[in-house]
C-alpha cells in the first residue's frame, strides 16, 4: 500500500497547475475499542512513522476517516499523526483528551452531519469551535443516503446540534457558511489561496440564484443560502478566474455524455461484481418503523 501511495504522489501531486494535492491516509487505530488491535501496536507505530516521514518530505496533508472517543488522543500521543496539516473525519463522542490533542497540534476536524457516523454518535462541533479547533463541514461521500450538496449539509449541521442542545442559537448561520468556505480551506491547508474573496487569492467563486420562489423574499441572503438554497440553485461556477458553468450550463465538458457514461459504468460494475441484488427493495421498505 505504501508503494502504491508513493507512486500516486509521484504521478499526481501538484498536477493540473497545482490544483491536485494528495493527502495520505491510514486506518484509524482504536485499540481501546477493538482489543485485537493491541497485538499490532508496534505495526501501527511503524506504519505511522513511515507515512508521516513521506508527508513531511513531500509537504503532503494527512487525513483519517472514522475517529471516535479516544482515537484522536491515541493518534497524537502514541503515533504522532496530528499536526497543522492533518484533518480528521467524523470524530464522534470525543473525550477531553481528544479535543486537547487537536488544540495542541492545530489539527482540523471534518464534520459529516449527514453521515451514518453522525447517527451512531455526535461530533462535538460547538465544543471544538469554542476550544479553538478548526472545524469544516463535509459530505462523507455520495452514498448510501446523501450527496455532495453542501447546502443540505449546512442546514443539517445546524439542526443536528441545535436539537442536541435544545438551543436554536447554536451555530449561527454565518459560522456554518464559514465552515464550508474559509474553514474548509484551512482544514486542507489552502486558506492562503482559497476560501474567501481576497486580493491575491484564486478566484474560485459560485453564484447562487436567489430569484426563485423558494428563496423569496430576497433579503437576509446568508440565511437564504444556509437554510433554503440547494445545489441546483448554483448558476455560475468559476475556478481560478475561469468560468466553468454559466446560466446553469457546463461550458467545459458535454454534461449529457458524462451522465450517460456514468450510467454505463455503474451497470458494468454491477455486472462484473454480481451485486445487482443490492438494488432490490427490501421487504421491510414499506409500512414499518424499522428495516
Amino acid at each position: 500500500m505504501y508503494d502504491v501511495c508513493k507512486d500516486i504522489v509521484d504521478a499526481c501531486d501538484g498536477d493540473a497547475n497545482g490544483r491536485i494535492g494528495i493527502a495520505l491516509t491510514l486506518p484509524v487505530y482504536a485499540p481501546e475499542h477493538y482489543s485485537w488491535q493491541l497485538a499490532y501496536e508496534s505495526v501501527f507505530r511503524a506504519q505511522a512513522e513511515r507515512y508521516m516521514a513521506l508527508a513531511r518530505e513531500r509537504g503532503l496533508r494527512f487525513t483519517q476517516d472514522g475517529h471516535r472517543a479516544g482515537t484522536l488522543a491515541f493518534a497524537h500521543r502514541e503515533l504522532g499523526l496530528l499536526n497543522g496539516t492533518s484533518f480528521m473525519s467524523h470524530s464522534i463522542d470525543l473525550t477531553d483528551d481528544d479535543i486537547a490533542a487537536c488544540v495542541e497540534t492545530g489539527a482540523s476536524i471534518v464534520h459529516n452531519p449527514s453521515a451514518i457516523m453522525s447517527i451512531v454518535g455526535r461530533c462535538p462541533v460547538p465544543e471544538l469551535i469554542d476550544a479553538g479547533v478548526n472545524v469544516a463541514i463535509a459530505s462523507d461521500g455520495a452514498a448510501p443516503d446523501r450527496g455532495y450538496d453542501m447546502f443540505r449539509h449546512m442546514w443539517q449541521c445546524m439542526h443536528y446540534h441545535r436539537r442536541h442542545f435544545r438551543d436554536p442559537d447554536v451555530l449561527p448561520h454565518g459560522k456554518v457558511l464559514e465552515m464550508v468556505t474559509i474553514d474548509a480551506a484551512k482544514a486542507l491547508s489552502l486558506d492562503d489561496r482559497l476560501g474567501s474573496l481576497e486580493a491575491g487569492k484564486l478566484a474560485d467563486i459560485i453564484l447562487v440564484d436567489l430569484f426563485k420562489p423558494h428563496m423569496m423574499p430576497m433579503n437576509m441572503p446568508v440565511y437564504r443560502v444556509t437554510c433554503f438554497a440547494n445545489a441546483g440553485d448554483v448558476c455560475m461556477t468559476m475556478v481560478g478566474g475561469k468560468i466553468l458553468m454559466e446560466d446553469y450550463r457546463v461550458q467545459t465538458v458535454d454534461e449529457g455524455e458524462i451522465l450517460e457514461r456514468v450510467t454505463l459504468a455503474a451497470q458494468q460494475m454491477l455486472d462484473r461484481s454480481g451485486l445487482h441484488h443490492l438494488l432490490d427493495a427490501p421487504s421491510t421498505l414499506w409500512r414499518r418503523s424499522h428495516y
